[in-house]
């Protein structure tokens, strides 16, 4: 890990190294760097007695073989690969210090090679942080507008666990289905006529009501029974990101395979003891209550943060890279289709749903990203400006509270931040936190108790607290 990749992580104290800058344009510079012979052959030496260590080589001890012979039973390609690997990191730290420039992200290493007498040349390509003109970031003003629980918002929140915990039962002989009701359906998709392999499905499970895929089949199953074979159109629009289906009619044919109607269990006690380590519903309403209040809090301390941010950005001047704009991009679109792929589901079936096209789609994660990067590298500024480090102490708790969260051995979380690019992560994301909190801690922020949204807050929000025994 680079100090260019982590701002506030403590410098290693560098070789010395000979660079040569090359500007490029979109604010990069390719950096020609040659690592002397000296330092080389040094390594070169420890390389070589870690190999003496654990070679058997005929006719010595262990570790005794004379140099001339440990050269003759190396592999030479592995020994070369091993040396520019011990070295690369530190003679790239080295030459960005030496070159005086401040880079963004990641270099791109190239021709990294041995030379004949001894030396390591390689190139490295890197984006320059951009110049960056900041306003006023002390003293701001904030206000933490704090929502007061009510009941309602307790009681809708009892009723989503109450959900959750319902069980499904056959649909009664008499009864049809209902919004509600889980169904399995096989359907097929016709287009003229032609059956579309590619839209069609068997064992299809769906909440009768709440499909996205295509919500015309929630209107069509209404009133159905297993073994109804149920008929509709879809008519697509000219600008349908499918463009097999743009403006185009489709048939669908459905047969209910099977209806489930979910069973809510009785609110009582005993249905606080089965999804809580308590004994009454009232002590789960109270911490349901604890849960919401504490989420509230979060939200608030988060909407204070934005504020600040929003004042900090507002002030400030900057050109956001667009490779480092792209490259969030491609890293982002890379996140959700994996994400996707977990739940079974493709991107171009998830641009379905929400009706909207790759490049429409594209360009908002696009604007996300730049927003993101301009945040970043504001916050990165800030805490160079106040010297604000990451220590390792900083990174040991964060592990252990991680750990702690995840009910995780901290050792499988270091497992985890075995890769660079993971404890890069981590390094930046506790950096940000240790700015923002800097900037909490100078503003003047005051209280305000509003009064709640008429609606329920939203599931995901409410789940977040441990209102069930996990």
């Amino acid at each position: 890990m680079t100090t260019a990749e982590t701002p506030g992580r403590q410098e290693k104290k560098g070789l010395e190294v000979e660079v040569e800058v090359n500007e490029l344009d979109a604010g990069q510079v390719e950096l020609a760097v040659r690592v002397p012979a000296e330092p080389v052959s040094r390594i070169r030496d420890q390389v070589l007695r870690a190999f003496a260590r654990r070679a058997s080589i005929p006719g010595f001890r262990r570790g005794k073989a004379p140099r001339a012979v440990l050269e003759r039973y190396v592999d030479q390609e592995a020994l070369k690969e091993q040396i520019i690997g011990e070295l690369l990191e530190a003679a790239y730290d080295a030459a960005a210090e030496k070159a005086g420039i401040q880079p963004l992200g990641r270099a791109r290493i190239a021709d990294a090679d041995l030379t004949e007498e001894g030396a390591l040349t390689f190139k490295a390509t890197v984006t320059l942080r951009p110049q960056i003109s900041l306003g006023e970031y002390k003293g701001l003003k904030a206000v933490r507008q704090i929502t007061a629980v009510t009941d309602s918002q307790v009681e809708a929140e009892l009723e989503r666990v109450r959900s959750r915990h319902a069980q499904f039962g056959e649909l009664p002989p008499e009864a049809a289905i209902e919004k509600g009701d889980l169904a399995i359906v096989d359907y097929e998709m016709l287009v003229e006529g032609e059956k579309r392999e590619d839209a069609s499905a068997s064992g299809y499970p769906l909440e009768v009501g709440a499909d996205q895929l295509f919500p015309e089949l929630n209107e069509a199953l209404l009133g159905g029974r297993p073994g109804d074979v149920r008929e509709f159109d879809v008519n697509y629009p000219q600008d349908h990101s499918d463009q097999s289906l743009a403006g185009r009619s489709a048939h669908f044919r459905v047969t209910i395979v099977q209806a489930r109607r979910r069973q809510l269990p009785a609110l009582d006690d005993e249905f606080a003891e089965q999804v809580s380590d308590l004994h009454t519903l009232q002590e789960l309403r109270d911490r349901i209550r604890g849960n919401l209040e504490t989420i509230g809090q979060a939200i608030a301390d988060e909407e204070v943060r934005n504020q600040l941010m929003r004042q900090v950005s507002e002030s400030a001047s900057l050109d956001v890279p667009e490779m480092i704009v792209g490259r969030e991009t491609d890293r982002r679109i890379d996140e959700i289709t994996e994400e996707l792929e977990r739940r079974n589901l493709s991107l171009h079936q998830h641009l379905q749903q929400i009706g909207r096209s790759f490049e429409d789609w594209r360009a908002d994660l696009e604007a996300e990203a730049r927003q993101a990067a301009r945040r970043a590298l504001l916050l990165d500024e800030i805490g160079r400006r106040e010297k604000i480090e990451v220590t390792e102490e900083d990174l040991d708790g964060e592990i252990h509270r991680i750990a702690k969260a995840e009910n995780m051995d901290a050792e499988r979380i270091h497992e985890r931040l075995r890769d660079p690019a993971e404890m890069n992560r981590l390094a930046t994301r506790l950096y940000h936190r240790k700015v923002l909190q800097f900037l909490v801690d100078q503003a003047e922020i005051s209280e305000e108790i509003v009064e709640p949204k008429p609606e329920a807050p939203e599931p995901e929000q409410a789940e977040q607290g441990p209102a069930e025994e996990q």
